[in-house]
């Protein structure tokens, strides 16, 4: 997607010294961005001739959705950042919506974005299926992590990590640092890209002679608080005498809980437990430097606002199912020599 050849809202931001996103902030008067970077925003569009576009009213803004789910919130929020600066450089304003278990749901997260007369929406890791007879077809959407999977999604934009070769990638690790008895953390709640993730970190065991099965998975409920339960998971095997060499956790998160529950039982990281997460972009994963396989957000960022920008314009979609490849990050819970 070829973006505007005449200043652009980045173009502002980095004579400012501030993000796209806070020139969005001033551009659509939002009264939470300071007099001086109000008045510094301003002064730079002016010096660069950038023109500002024209909004009466808040119906006349340029606006999108993107509906977000409150599990595994360093994710959204980096991908919600991502999506604000893109979109920010075609002038508009990202109005987000936070689904919470029990209070918000997708439908009233989804009717609610109508109400507000965005242009497009973006969903992260929510359903199409279900919310299949509510779908107002004027609106283009497009997919982040579709919770449902082929063929029921053929027909809409989606974008995905590669899930499949995650998995691989994390036992390719394990069995580069000759782990042999690994131990995988999920949730009990699973989706289709767990499963997948589960398939390729399977499948590359067996590839190399080593057969998992049901015992080398540990399920932990759903909850906000991932760390303390795999924590106190990762301490109840060590007490119960189970075997296992390695962790790899469904977040990074759930990693830094097996990582703390493996010290308080006198377990030394990587000698004696080698430890990789899943993410790789949240505040868990720099905490002591997690190994993790690395989601690209800022790809899949871009190529979902492309898609949508694409639908928006009434413009047929190159690429309707992206798949964005992923990579390991480097850690300290793996031994230097071979993480990759």
């Amino acid at each position: 997607m070829s973006k505007k050849k005449n200043v652009s809202v980045k173009s502002v931001a980095e004579l400012c010294g501030v993000s796209t996103a806070t020139v969005s902030r001033v551009l659509n008067n939002d009264p939470k961005v300071s007099e001086i970077t109000r008045k510094r925003v301003l002064e730079a569009c002016e010096n660069l001739h950038y023109k500002i576009p024209e909004k009466t009213s808040s119906g006349n803004r340029k606006k999108i959705g993107v509906i977000t789910s409150v599990s595994n919130q360093d994710y959204f929020a980096s991908l919600l950042n991502e999506i604000i600066n893109y979109m920010a450089d075609y002038d508009y304003t990202v109005i987000n919506c936070s689904m919470e278990r029990g209070r918000f749901s997708l439908r009233d997260s989804l009717l609610t974005l109508y109400d507000s007369n965005v242009s497009g929406i973006i969903i992260i890791s929510g359903d199409y299926v279900s919310i299949k007879d509510i779908i107002d077809p004027s609106i283009p959407h497009v997919w982040i992590d579709c919770n449902d999977a082929s063929p029921y999604t053929d027909e809409i934009c989606t974008v995905t990590s590669d899930q499949y070769v995650s998995g691989c990638l994390a036992a390719r690790a394990l069995l580069n640092q000759n782990c042999r008895h690994p131990i995988m953390i999920m949730s009990t709640r699973r989706s289709i890209r767990s499963q997948e993730r589960k398939q390729g970190f399977f499948d590359e065991f067996k590839r190399a002679g080593i057969e998992l099965t049901n015992e080398n998975i540990v399920e932990i409920e759903t909850t906000k608080d991932g760390f303390t339960d795999s924590r106190e998971a990762i301490r109840y095997l060590i007490v119960k005498g189970v075997e296992f060499d390695s962790v790899f956790a469904i977040s990074d998160w759930r990693a830094l809980g097996a990582y703390t529950g493996a010290i308080s039982m006198g377990k030394h990281v990587p000698e004696d437990i080698c430890i990789i997460g899943f993410d790789g972009v949240s505040l868990a994963c720099k905490s002591v430097n997690i190994t993790s396989v690395q989601q690209n957000t800022k790809r899949l960022a871009q190529c979902s606002c492309d898609q949508l920008l694409h639908l928006i314009k009434g413009e047929p979609v190159p690429n309707k199912h992206i798949v964005i490849p992923t990579d390991i990050l480097p850690g300290q819970t793996l031994l230097e020599a071979n993480q990759l």
